[in-house]
This record gives C-alpha cells, sequence and structure tokens, in this order.
C-alpha cells in the first residue's frame, strides 16, 4: 500500500489513477448498463462510445498533456507528434482497411486440404510473439550505439550482424510450427506455407529494426503501406506482402548493404538468452491469441477478439512513440547525474525520474482503460450476444498491456529476472485457463490472473524505481 499511496502524493499521478479506477468500474457495468437500456435507445451507448474514444485519441499526442508527463516539451509538438502516433499505427489502419476487401478471395482457396484464411490467420497471430522474439537479440547487439543515435554507425553494424542473426532465430518458427501441427493436423503441404510466411514477416520484422531505432516513421509506414498493397492487389499471393515490404527497407538502407559480406556473429548462448526472453514477455501481450486459435481450431469470433484488443495496442504504442523517448532522455539524465552531481542533487533528480516514470505508465493506463471503455460500449451493442466476453476480453487485453510495461520498466533497470517470472506466471494462467475453458471464455478466467499480477508488477516495479540511482549504479555498477 506504501507503493500506492506515495503515487497519490502526486496530483497528476492521483488524477490518472482516479481515471483508470472509474473507467474500470463503468467497463464492468458495460453489460448490466445494455440490458437496462432499451433497444430503441441502444444507439445511444455507440454514440456514447464513440465520442470517448475519439476523445482520448485526440488527447494522446497532446503536446502539453505529455510535458506534464515528461517535464520536458517534445520540440515535434501536438501536431507532430500526431503525426507520429498515425504513421507508427499505419499497420493496424490498413490491415484493418484491407483484409474485410480481401478476406472472400483468400476463403475460396484451399492449401493441402486446409482454406488458406486460417493458414493466414494463424502466421498472422503467430507474427507478433515471434517478432519481440527475433529482434531482442538486434536490439541487444546495438546496445552500445543506441545512446548516441547514430545512424551511420548502427545501419552497417546491424548489417553485418543481420544473416547470422537470421540463421540464429530461424528455430523460432520450429518452436510455433510444431504444438501448431501437433494440435491442428494440418498437411505437410499447410505447415509448410504457415513455416515459409513465419519466415518471411521474421525476415520482414528484422528489416524493421533500422526504422525503429531511428524513428523513421515514414520508413515503417512506406513498409506497411507495401505490405497492405501486396495483399489488396494479389490476395492469394500471401507470400508477397512481406516479402513487398522487405524490399521497401532494403531500399532504405541500399548504401549499406555492401557490410553483408562482412559477417559479425553474437554468441550463441547470448542470442538463446535473448530469444527466450522475448518469447517470455512477448507471451503477455501476444500470446493468447496463438492459443486460442489452437484451442478452438481457429473457430473463434476474430472481430470480437481483435477489436477489444485495440485499445491496449493503441495505448501501448502511443507510450513507446509519445512517451518513451523522452522517458529515455531522463533515465541518460541519471546516468550522467550519478557520475558528477553531489548527493542532494542526485536524490532530487532521482525523485524526479520516478515521478517521470510514474506519469507515463498511468497516463499510458488511464488512456488504455478509457479506451477499453469505448471499446466495450459499442461492442456490447454490436455484438449483444457476446455480452460480458468482449468486456472481459478487452480487460484482460489492458491487463496485457499493463503488465507488458511494468515488465519493461523492471527489465530496464536491471531487474530482467522479475520481468521473466511475471512473464512466465501469466503463461501459466494463460495455458490453464485455455485447458479448463477451450474457448475465448478462457478470458474471464485470465483477466482475474493478469489483474492480480499487474498489482504484483506495480509494487515489484515501485520497489525497483523507488531509488532508481541505487538500483541502477550500486547494484549494477560492474555491468556498466
Amino acid at each position: 500500500m506504501g507503493s500506492f499511496a506515495a503515487v497519490l502524493q502526486d496530483t497528476y499521478s492521483r488524477r490518472r489513477a482516479f481515471v483508470i479506477a472509474a473507467a474500470l468500474v463503468a467497463t464492468l457495468a458495460v453489460p448490466a448498463l445494455v440490458r437496462v437500456v432499451p433497444a430503441t435507445e441502444s444507439g445511444l451507448l455507440i454514440v456514447a462510445g464513440v465520442v470517448i474514444g475519439v476523445i482520448t485519441v485526440l488527447l494522446m499526442p497532446n503536446k502539453r498533456l505529455n510535458a506534464a508527463v515528461t517535464g520536458s516539451t517534445d520540440t515535434r509538438g501536438t501536431l507532430g507528434q500526431g503525426i507520429a502516433l498515425a504513421l507508427y499505427l499505419s499497420p493496424l489502419v490498413l490491415l484493418n482497411l484491407v483484409f474485410p476487401l480481401v478476406t472472400p478471395a483468400i476463403n475460396n482457396q484451399e492449401v493441402g486440404g486446409v482454406t488458406l484464411t486460417y493458414i493466414v490467420l494463424a502466421s498472422s497471430i503467430t507474427t507478433p510473439w515471434l517478432a519481440q522474439a527475433a529482434c531482442m537479440p538486434a536490439y541487444r547487439g546495438l546496445a552500445q550505439l543506441m545512446g548516441d543515435k547514430d545512424m551511420s554507425q548502427i545501419v552497417p553494424r546491424f548489417v553485418q550482424g543481420w544473416v547470422p542473426m537470421l540463421v540464429q532465430a530461424l528455430p523460432l518458427v520450429a518452436v510455433f510450427a510444431l504444438p501448431l501441427w501437433l494440435v491442428s493436423g494440418w498437411s505437410a503441404q499447410a505447415m509448410g506455407l504457415y513455416a515459409l510466411l513465419c519466415v518471411l514477416h521474421l525476415v520482414f520484422v528484422q528489416s524493421l529494426v533500422i526504422a525503429n531505432i531511428g524513428e523513421r516513421r515514414g520508413h515503417w509506414a512506406v513498409a506497411w503501406i507495401a505490405y497492405a498493397a501486396a495483399l489488396a492487389v494479389a490476395p492469394t499471393w500471401v507470400w508477397l506482402p512481406p516479402v513487398a515490404a522487405t524490399l521497401t527497407q532494403l531500399f532504405f538502407i541500399r548504401g549499406h548493404l555492401r557490410h553483408v559480406t562482412a559477417l559479425i556473429r553474437l554468441p550463441h548462448r547470448d542470442v538463446a538468452k535473448d530469444l527466450l526472453r522475448g518469447l517470455l514477455l512477448g507471451s503477455v501481450l501476444w500470446g493468447d491469441k496463438f492459443i486460442l486459435f489452437m484451442v478452438t481450431d481457429g473457430q473463434f469470433q476474430v472481430i470480437v477478439v481483435f477489436m477489444a484488443m485495440l485499445p491496449a495496442v493503441l495505448a501501448y504504442n502511443f507510450y513507446f512513440v509519445n512517451l518513451a523517448p523522452a522517458v529515455d532522455n531522463n533515465i541518460r539524465g541519471l546516468h550522467t547525474a550519478i557520475q558528477g552531481e553531489p548527493i542532494k542533487d542526485l536524490v532530487n533528480t532521482s525523485a524526479e525520474l520516478s515521478r517521470v516514470i510514474d506519469r507515463s505508465v498511468l497516463r499510458t493506463g488511464a488512456l488504455g482503460m478509457l479506451l477499453t471503455l469505448a471499446c466495450s460500449l459499442v461492442l456490447e451493442v454490436l455484438v449483444p450476444e457476446q455480452a460480458g466476453l468482449a468486456v472481459g476480453i478487452a480487460l484482460a487485453s489492458w491487463a496485457f498491456m499493463m503488465l507488458t510495461m511494468l515488465s519493461y520498466e523492471l527489465d530496464y533497470i536491471g531487474e530482467r529476472h522479475l520481468s521473466q517470472w511475471l512473464a512466465a506466471a501469466h503463461l501459466i494462467v494463460m495455458i490453464a485457463a485455455f485447458a479448463l475453458v477451450p474457448s475465448v471464455g478462457a478470458y474471464l478466467i485470465i483477466v482475474t490472473g493478469d489483474l492480480a499480477l499487474v498489482a504484483v508488477a506495480w509494487w515489484l516495479y515501485k520497489r525497483a524505481w523507488s531509488q532508481p540511482e541505487y538500483t541502477l549504479f550500486w547494484r549494477h555498477a560492474v555491468t556498466w
């Protein structure tokens, strides 16, 4: 309770905590509200949801509100932050526009006795989880260069290590393909296409590392425009979108591709650790969809599940686009302060950093919960037969997002074992829930377990960040 009481002393954090609590209560009340409101007036609930959602999205890139979190003004301004967020969300927008248009064409095709739609859905569900694991070695390998953001050094180093890193990450495909094959019993031809799509998407997501590190949002958006365009033009050539998108990134780094022959291989042991960490941490946000696909043979309410997770995805991306850069600057400032500031000033710098981290987490959580409320209102009217279920999935997705963020904060300050244990606990809860209820109903169990994990993660996070100058320096000085 002490960690939460400390947060309540800060007016900004206290207000965001209140928003989270109020929006949570309102979201839980949505199923009952739908039963009370006459069917003739249910449109009002949709209007309320849309209004809440639109206002919340418009508040995301607000220069003043974000400056109150970070303590510094983003030079991009509100418009610049909004554009950056919109570009980063381009895959979400583009794919949601294109997929409904091409689904009929994909539905008419079969590969090895399996409808092409299921193979594409399986690979699409696998890719985000696969990506988090496959890209982690790249970020660790470039960690020493990322502080200065000198892309003239980062890009050649990435190109030198890309091919070995890609080869080292290929076993991840088997990690996903084997359980899917055992459960689904798909033919060799269908599994071969699934594996091929996983490999092509693995190459694609690794090609985005440079755009991500350099915050080249335009390059990121171009990749997804190419992906969506290829899907729209040739929907049954399912291998084409990741290939087209990868080619755009190769074009942007074409001047450095000559370095590909000067191979640099990361130690196998380090890469294996990174891949395992990526699988564990990635399971929090993405693992449920993969397991849901397996236990239901792909027969689940895709629209409900994916719409319910949109609020969490929006809030998650908002944090990394609009808040994380300034948070990183504050952390680097503490590193500098440790080396030269007197202890009295260092304590003040440390307290300010803790306040910035608290505010960033709570602002993201508040925006995510407001979007969850908005989404629940809309879904409860559009799919009333799924009463309560949409709310459960949306709240579970919010919990996944918060648990992921808190795990990252623990990981950032050096408490990697804690973040991994939290992810492992989530994985156990998730597997147990789907074993007991092999359907979307499992989310009602998962949300209970994960909200408890979020509370534990918050306590661990506050303990680790209560004295960041101690945690960052005195306990880890030998690793600097």
